[in-house]
C-alpha cells in the first residue's frame, strides 16, 4: 500500500522541469474523449475518399481542390497502417494535437519560465477549438504542429544561435506550407521576428551585427529561406492556379466579414462559440460585446506592460494576431478567404498568451483561481462544443440500410451529405443527385467517373420504385412535393436540430 501511495505521490509532485507531463496528459484524455461521438462529415468525407486513390492520383486531384496535398500523404500513410476507421483516422489529428501542447510547453518555457510554460500549455490543451480539430480528419491539427515545431527550431536559433536549427526549421516549415497554405504567414512572422532581434537593424547601427552575421545577416537564413522555396516550387504554379479560382469564387460570403470577425475567432478558441448573440441583444449588448473582446483581444497587453514584460512577449501577439489581421484586410478589400479554423496556430499563440498572463501573477492563490476559471470556462466550451459537432450520418445509414431491399437506390441530394455518406453506405451505394460537374473543389474525387455517382431530376424514373433520398432537413428540393409527384414518401430519420440531417423513402 506504501509503495503505491508514493507512486501516486511522484506523479503528483514532478520536478519543475517535467511539469509538461501535466497538460500532455490530460490534452490526451480530452482529445480521445468523444472523439467518435461524431459522424464523419463533408469535409472529413473528402479526406476519406481522397486517400483511396494512390499518391500520384491524390496529387493529381488535390490539385483540383482548394488545398496542399500534405495532410492526405500523412493520412494516407495512416491508414495504410491503421485502418480507416473513424478512430484510426482521427487518432492521426490526436497525435499532432498532443504535440502541440508539448511544443508549447517547450517554446514558453524557453522564453519566460516553468511556470508561464505550464499554464500556456495547459490552455492549449484545454481549448475547445484545440481539441475539436484534433479530432478531425483535416489539416489544421496538423499544419499547427509543424508551424509550432518550426517556432520552437527558430528559437533554438536565437537563443543559442547555432545554424544547425535551421536545417530541422526549414523541414517543418516546409512540410507546414504543404499542409495548409496559411502557413506562408507563419514565415511571415518569423522573418519579422528574426529582424526584430537583430540589433541595430532598425536603427541603421548594424555594422557590428552585419559582421556577426546575427539572425537577418546570417547567410543561412536566407540558405534557408531559398532551400524552402526551390522545394516548393513543384507545386507552386498548382497553387497559383488554385488561388486564381478561389480569387473569382469562393464559398465564403462577403457579409460574413465584419469588424466582429476577429474577436469572434478569439472567442471560439476559448468557448467554441461567437459572442453574436450578445451583441443582438440590445445597445447594452453592444457594449458588453466590445467590453468582451477588449478583455479577450487587450487585458494581456496592458498586464504585461504594468509587469515589464512586452520585450518577451511581443512575438506571441504577432505570431497570433498577425495571420488573421492579414486575411481579414484580403477578405474585406478582395476574395473572403477567413475561417475560424484555418488560424489553429494564431490559436496556440493567443492561448499562450493568456497563459502566461495568468502565470505573471505572483499571489498564488489569486493564479490558481484565476487559472481555474479558464479551465472551468474551456471545458464549458467543450461540452458546447461536442453538442453542436454532432453529425449523424452514421446513425441515418444504419436507419436506412435497416429498411433496404434488394435493387434499392440510395441518393443524396446535395454535395454536403454525399461525400460522408459514400463512406458510410460504401462506394457507389449512395449517388448524388446533381447534374453535370466542371471537376474542381469536391467534384474532383469523382467529375471523370460521373457515369457511376451522378443521376439527374430526369432520370429519378429509370431508377426503380424505391429510392431513398439523404439530404438535411428544411425547404429543399430534392424532398419537394414537385418533384416526387406520384410517389409516397415516408421520412425514415430526421434530426430536430436546424440543418440536421434526414432521410426519405420514396416509392411508387
Amino acid at each position: 500500500m506504501k509503495i503505491k501511495e508514493l507512486k501516486v505521490k511522484k506523479f503528483f509532485e514532478l520536478p519543475t522541469d517535467k511539469l509538461w507531463v501535466y497538460p500532455v496528459f490530460l490534452g490526451t484524455l480530452l482529445r480521445f474523449w468523444g472523439v467518435m461521438s461524431s459522424s464523419i462529415w463533408h469535409d472529413e468525407g473528402y479526406t476519406m475518399w481522397l486517400i483511396r486513390y494512390n499518391f500520384g492520383e491524390m496529387v493529381a486531384r488535390t490539385a483540383r481542390d482548394v488545398h496542399p496535398p500534405g495532410y492526405y500523404f500523412f493520412a494516407k500513410a495512416w491508414t495504410l497502417v491503421f485502418g480507416n476507421s473513424e478512430l484510426a483516422i482521427r487518432s492521426l489529428s490526436v497525435l499532432f494535437s498532443v504535440g502541440i501542447i508539448y511544443l508549447t510547453y517547450k517554446i514558453v518555457e524557453k522564453l519566460i519560465n516553468e511556470r508561464a510554460a505550464f499554464w500556456a500549455s495547459l490552455f492549449v490543451a484545454f481549448s475547445p477549438f484545440m481539441i475539436r480539430f484534433s479530432q478531425e480528419a483535416r489539416m489544421y491539427g496538423v499544419v499547427a504542429f509543424f508551424t509550432t515545431l518550426g517556432t520552437y527550431y527558430l528559437v533554438r536559433f536565437i537563443q543559442e544561435k547555432n545554424d544547425r536549427f535551421l536545417i530541422p526549421y526549414s523541414l517543418a516549415m516546409l512540410v507546414a506550407i504543404y499542409t495548409q497554405y496559411y502557413a506562408f504567414f507563419v514565415i511571415l512572422v518569423h522573418i519579422a521576428i528574426l529582424k526584430a532581434v537583430t540589433p541595430g537593424l532598425f536603427t541603421f547601427k548594424w555594422g557590428d551585427s552585419f559582421k556577426k552575421r546575427l539572425y537577418i545577416f546570417n547567410p543561412k537564413v536566407w540558405l534557408a529561406g531559398v532551400a524552402i522555396g526551390v522545394a516548393y516550387l513543384p507545386w507552386f504554379f498548382v497553387a497559383y492556379k488554385q488561388v486564381t479560382r478561389v480569387s473569382t469564387s469562393y464559398w465564403i460570403r462577403p457579409e460574413w466579414i465584419t469588424a466582429k470577425t476577429v474577436p469572434n475567432s478569439v472567442s471560439q478558441f476559448f468557448v467554441y462559440g461567437h459572442l453574436d448573440f450578445i451583441y443582438k441583444l440590445n445597445v447594452g449588448g453592444m457594449v458588453l460585446y466590445w467590453l468582451l473582446a477588449f478583455i479577450l483581444i487587450s487585458l494581456p497587453l496592458i498586464i504585461f506592460w504594468k509587469k515589464q514584460m512586452l520585450q518577451k512577449v511581443w512575438p506571441f501577439f504577432l505570431y497570433g494576431y498577425f495571420p488573421m489581421l492579414l486575411v481579414f484586410i484580403v477578405s474585406k478589400i478582395r476574395t473572403p478567404i477567413y475561417q475560424d479554423r484555418y488560424f489553429p496556430f494564431s490559436a496556440v499563440a493567443i492561448l499562450a498568451i493568456w497563459g502566461i498572463a495568468v502565470a505573471s501573477i505572483e499571489h498564488r492563490r489569486l493564479r490558481e483561481f484565476i487559472g481555474v476559471t479558464f479551465i472551468t470556462l474551456f471545458l464549458v466550451g467543450g461540452a458546447v462544443m461536442h453538442v453542436e459537432t454532432n453529425h449523424q450520418m452514421k446513425a441515418l445509414s444504419e436507419e436506412v440500410k435497416k429498411q433496404q431491399k434488394e435493387g434499392d437506390v440510395v441518393l443524396s441530394g446535395e454535395l454536403y451529405t454525399f461525400l460522408d455518406g459514400t463512406y458510410y453506405f460504401g462506394d457507389k451505394k449512395i449517388r448524388f443527385l446533381s447534374d453535370s460537374v466542371n471537376g474542381y473543389g469536391e467534384s474532383s474525387l469523382f467529375y471523370d467517373q460521373q457515369k457511376d455517382y451522378l443521376v439527374s431530376k430526369e432520370k429519378l424514373s429509370e431508377l426503380g420504385d424505391r429510392i431513398f433520398v439523404v439530404g438535411k432537413n428544411g425547404d429543399k428540393d430534392y424532398f419537394s412535393e414537385c418533384l416526387w409527384s406520384g410517389w409516397k414518401a415516408k421520412t425514415i430519420f430526421e434530426e430536430s436540430k436546424q440543418g440536421g440531417l434526414k432521410a426519405v423513402l420514396y416509392t411508387k
